[in-house]
């Protein structure tokens, strides 16, 4: 997931288009992968940084 994320946010860098979302998801799925949790989808950011109840 990380490499087809990097391979997007690239893509979107050579024709000078912004994706700022992926780059985001890319960030966090980053972290995840430092936190042992790359094995994860990225519905897995929602559990680890969303609030339960406000």
């Amino acid at each position: 997931m990380l490499k087809d994320l990097g391979l997007a946010v690239d893509a979107a860098r050579q024709v000078k288009q912004p994706i700022l979302p992926g780059a985001l998801a890319q960030q966090l799925y980053q972290t995840m992968s430092m936190q042992g949790l790359g094995g994860l989808d990225l519905s897995t950011i929602i559990k680890l940084y969303g609030s339960e109840e406000a």
